[in-house]
């Protein structure tokens, strides 16, 4: 059996808090805002940024002002989006696990109510991966920019909708439909390494290759397989790009410099987020550990005939009672439409899915639904766990103690009921009329909820 999160999640703790300590310098706690970059290895970022004329393949011999601003911004820019990402991870990751303490402490109780055995969670490859990722941060950058490509936007309007037979003209194109012309990234991250590192074999490899339109950022991203828990820090290869802005001699003021330093910003959160590997930060770690839940409500003696269905139904409802307590149920209704989204557009990297299929030979594909209202079918164990959510929003402990205490009647009887009649009774008992109607009520009253809560 795992440990409990309570002692893992204590060593947890405590490798964040040496990774920082031993990273960052001392500071007061009111200034953590300000805590300095220096203790990083971000040497990578240090010096001039190369900057080539798309026109010309060339370096830059313009005298924009724009240009040259911009270049200066640029490496202090990707230090603080590299400092920022490394401080945010680790507060997600305390956060989390914090937030699996508690849950394995609240959800223990409540089953334990039912005359459950122990619960814990199954954490024995927890943040393994994340660990990795964030050594690998501290220590060196995973993204390497070899240089800024300039390109004269008043040069290429007169060509429109041509482009210039450069090789860097692969990642710019003109949109006919807006009148505008539009810059994109490709690039492609390696990870390789050797379980048996001094005989090089059992050797584990796998890519990533995403893209981005860096004006309407929207952009795809393929992963080949993920990642192993027992990947290393060092397996993660450098990825190496360049990176288009457009420049014209009637705009290169202050407004102007904004906009490219934001949107750069904007941009690098997007193709510069090694933990979405795993997952993006909006499904990670989510969802109640609904996994633990089931096993652990499928390992009891429960006198129900309808087992398969009951025990996905109870196991649901415990974990939807626990994240309500802990999290409101505003947590349920966000993370079914971010998954819902997820699997109409599992590409998508950032604000939607663009292919980026601009040149020849470039054939990208994958499915893209559009984005679907929220729908609840009543009759499957998804659809009835909404139900049950409803219905607990409404009689709250009550009906906990309805349904475990009819459970218990049943154990001490050793005879077995149907799971689903049993909690249809309760929820009619409660509310004084036919499932049938209050199920046809919730159904309403939760894809409302849902409708509410889209992202």
């Amino acid at each position: 059996m795992p440990r409990p999160i309570q002692h893992r999640a204590a060593a947890l703790m405590g490798w964040l808090a040496l990774l920082v300590a031993a990273n960052l310098p001392a500071a007061d706690p009111a200034e953590d805002e300000v805590i300095e970059m220096a203790p990083f290895n971000v040497t990578a970022y240090h010096g001039k940024i190369p900057i080539i004329d798309g026109f010309t393949g060339r370096d830059y011999r313009g005298d924009n002002e724009l240009v040259f601003n911009f270049a200066q911004s640029f490496n202090q820019l990707l230090i603080g989006y590299h400092k920022q990402l490394v401080l945010d991870e680790i507060k997600h990751l305390q956060y989390r696990i914090k937030l699996g303490r508690e849950f394995e402490r609240e959800m223990g109780q409540l089953s334990g109510s039912f005359g459950f055995s122990r619960f814990a969670l199954d954490n024995s490859t927890w943040l393994r991966r994340e660990r990795a990722i964030i050594t690998r941060l501290i220590r060196e950058p995973f993204f390497k920019i070899k240089a800024l490509v300039a390109w004269d936007l008043d040069r290429l309007e007169k060509i429109a909708p041509l482009k210039p037979e450069t090789r860097y003209a692969a990642d710019i194109r003109y949109d006919p439909g807006t009148g505008r012309w539009e810059r994109r990234i490709t690039d492609r991250w390696d990870v390789i390494f050797f379980r048996d590192a001094r005989k090089r074999r059992n050797s584990f490899a796998t890519e990533k290759v995403q893209g981005l339109n860096l004006d309407t950022q929207r952009g795809f991203h393929f992963i080949e397989r993920g990642l192993p828990v027992d990947v290393t820090s060092d397996a993660f290869q450098d990825v190496k790009l360049t990176y288009p802005i457009f420049y014209s001699e009637h705009a290169a003021g202050e407004k102007e410099l904004r906009y490219l330093q934001e949107t750069f910003v904007a941009n690098l959160t997007y193709i510069y987020d090694p933990f979405s590997w795993m997952a993006r930060r909006d499904t990670r770690f989510r969802g109640g550990y609904i996994r633990d839940c089931m096993e652990h409500v499928g390992a009891q003696r429960i006198y129900v005939d309808d087992r398969a269905w009951f025990d996905e139904v109870l196991a649901r409802f415990l974990s939807d009672v626990v994240t309500i307590k802990l999290q409101g149920v505003g947590e349920i209704y966000s993370l079914q439409l971010v998954q819902q989204r997820l699997h109409e557009s599992p590409r998508a990297l950032g604000l939607g899915l663009d292919l980026l299929n601009w040149n020849r030979g470039e054939k990208r594909e994958a499915v893209e639904r559009a984005e679907s209202e929220p729908r609840i079918s009543t009759g499957s164990p998804a659809g009835f766990r909404f139900v049950m959510i409803d219905a607990y929003q409404r009689f709250g402990e009550p009906m906990i103690a309805a349904i475990r205490g009819r459970l218990l009647a049943q154990k001490e009887l050793r005879q077995r009921i149907g799971g689903r009649a049993m909690l249809t009774a309760v929820i009619e008992e409660l509310s004084g009329m036919p499932y049938e109607e209050f199920a046809r009520r919730a159904k309403r009253v939760q894809e409302a909820a849902l409708a509410r809560h889209r992202e």
